[in-house]
């Protein structure tokens, strides 16, 4: 009498999971308990026993199996959800709550905001009373921008314990984000007074204290100046800048003794760093804002290269080229591209990966300096046809690796160069548009998605007095996506349909008399093209616009104009228009070796 073969493991894994899959879970649970007896120490097994037996409604005996392989793999997001719903069903709902409040915060920590609420909203469902579902809850609601909830959630839970720290930072987090900055410092102070040692509620005071102009009984800034927590470092501009002495002060010392309580704390060295190079301390600021890779709100992650990153070694040291990569923003890469042909002309072999929206403008710009000039690859770990490199270092690391100072900033423009063909081209249809009048190019807002846009955008109605003046030609350059509505002003020229890519852009910009531009990447192109560019800045203005100054160090033919307080673009406009009205043609020639 013959017998049938005995399975291998992964066969009988095989069939044990179709029969669980099948619903015939005597069956699976025959199979996986023999394989789970033959291998005790694989956590996947045990849990595998123990859900099937969860789900023919044995949970006591289950808790056992999911509780032996949470200790072996206490990371597993799976086994943590089994074992919860498996303690919720055995009747043990405050457990169940903690289990779920974990499997939360495990979320959380991943910025998988969305999982992280249905997890802590299943704690409270199981077990109402457990207040550090509440308290996540508050604080995921926050991060997901849904301040309002965040507020009513958190403030309810303090009523009945106000003596919870946590849920007092978050609270003011959540203030923070509604754009009600008083209450924000006050919770924050709450909170501290509960925990002096309480090192995210001493940084995040300070942006309270920037954002109320550094005095707590200032009139507060409303609501359509409001932030979310993650682009609060950028906000350092105190009110008051134009009275007090040292502005940033009671700021930066909000965020050094948050560094005395915990001196790794990203997010307190990322807000030093831009308060720091705001006030223009280069040298420190620099150095803090390294931090930026070390801090999860930074929003990029660290390319995940086997070279190593260039920390300033010489070319012969790197022995081959060195990659830079672009980071953060089109502008941010406009700006700070200048410093490739500096390496090039120190003898590195520089290969750079461009946003692919900038790769045909930085491509002829840069071709002529050595530098290489490559699109952005797909994947992160990857580079364009797997090019070779020795080194690589992050664009923004570079004035750092330069030890750039306010007084050698590398400020000759133009750097960036419209391509000569589509120069003609532009020239021949503005000139036609304009009819001898003085061409203006206009960009009121940047892309939505920016954390910042409500701050430096502003509304195209407000450019109505602008638009008066006479002897003008005023063309848009912003271009909308497809099917988007525009939102030009009656009597501005639309460029955008005859706009392919950024390139274009700057051959139209570089026939223009005169750019007028919010804080975007319009800006920062007309800057590096040597354009005459007048910039409008929102009250709390990004670090590289600096305080209380009409110029900027970075671009010689930009004139910057700030709001006298917080939302105030009327202010800006008339002054721009009375500006614009007065102005002598003459005054608005380009920099010498400006290539028209």
């Amino acid at each position: 009498m013959s017998t049938a073969p005995a399975l291998s493991f992964e066969d009988a894994v095989r069939r044990a999971a179709a029969c669980h899959q099948q619903g015939r879970l005597e069956e699976a649970l025959s199979l996986y308990g023999q394989l789970q007896a033959a291998q005790p120490q694989d956590a996947n097994l045990s849990a595998l026993v123990g859900t099937v037996l969860a789900q023919m409604g044995r949970p006591g005996e289950a808790l056992a199996f999911l509780e032996q392989a949470r200790r072996m793999d206490p990371g597993n997001v799976e086994i943590v959800h089994n074992l919860a719903h498996a303690l919720a069903t055995a009747g043990r709902a405050e457990e169940a709550a903690d289990t779920a409040v974990h499997l939360g915060r495990f979320f959380y920590e991943r910025r998988d905001f969305d999982r992280a609420l249905a997890a802590f909203g299943q704690a409270l469902e199981w077990f109402p009373r457990c207040r550090a579902a509440a308290a996540n809850l508050g604080a995921t609601l926050q991060a997901l921008g849904r301040h309002a909830e965040s507020i009513e959630r958190l403030s309810a839970l303090l009523d009945g314990d106000p003596g919870e720290a946590e849920a007092h930072g978050n609270l003011g987090n959540a203030q923070l984000g509604a754009g009600d900055y008083r209450a924000a410092a006050a919770s924050f102070r709450r909170a501290l007074a509960i925990n002096p040692g309480y090192s995210e509620a001493e940084s995040n005071l300070g942006l309270a204290l920037a954002w109320l102009g550094g005095k707590e009984d200032a009139e507060p800034v409303g609501p359509d100046q409001a932030h979310t927590l993650e682009t609060a470092a950028s906000l350092v501009t105190l009110g008051n800048a134009r009275q007090a002495l040292d502005p940033l002060g009671d700021i930066e010392s909000c965020y050094r003794k948050a560094l005395t309580l915990q001196p790794d704390f990203p997010a307190a060295h990322w807000n030093l760093a831009l308060c720091l190079l705001l006030r223009g301390d280069f040298e420190r600021g620099w150095a803090e804002h390294e931090w930026r890779w070390r801090w999860p709100g930074f929003g990029e992650d660290v390319r995940p290269f086997s070279q190593p990153v260039w920390r300033g070694e010489s070319p012969d040291v790197v022995g081959g080229p060195l990659l830079v990569t672009a980071e953060q923003g089109l502008g941010d890469t406009l700006q700070f591209v200048r410093y490739l042909p500096l390496l090039a002309g120190q003898g590195y072999e520089v290969v750079f990966e461009a946003p692919s929206p900038l790769f045909t403008l930085l491509w002829f710009s840069l071709g002529g300096t050595g530098v290489r000039v490559v699109p952005r690859s797909f994947s992160p770990a990857h580079v364009h046809d797997d090019l070779p490199f020795a080194m690589h270092v992050p664009l923004l690391s570079l004035p750092e690796r330069f030890g750039t100072r306010l007084d050698t900033i590398p400020a000759a423009t133009p750097y960036l160069h419209a391509d000569p063909f589509r120069r003609r081209l532009w020239r021949e249809r503005l000139d036609a548009a304009a009819g001898g009048r003085l061409k203006v190019g206009l960009a009121w807002r940047g892309r939505s998605v920016h954390s910042r846009d409500r701050d430096r955008s502003m509304p195209p109605d407000r450019l109505a007095s602008l638009l008066a003046v006479p002897g003008v030609s005023f063309f848009s350059l912003h271009k909308d996506a497809p099917g988007a509505t525009s939102d030009d002003p009656p009597g501005v020229v639309p460029l955008g349909p005859l706009v392919h890519d950024i390139a274009d852009t700057a051959a139209a910009a570089a026939n223009l008399d005169l750019v007028i531009a919010v804080d975007t990447a319009a800006a920062h192109l007309a800057g590096g093209l040597g354009v005459p560019v007048w910039t409008l800045l929102p009250f709390s203005p990004d670090w590289r616009w600096m305080l209380d100054r009409a110029d900027s160090p970075w671009y010689p033919t930009m004139t910057l104009f700030r709001q006298p307080t917080a939302g105030d673009w009327g202010a800006v406009v008339a002054t721009v228009t009375n500006r614009l009205s007065a102005i002598d043609p003459a005054s608005l020639t380009r920099l010498e070796g400006w290539d028209q």
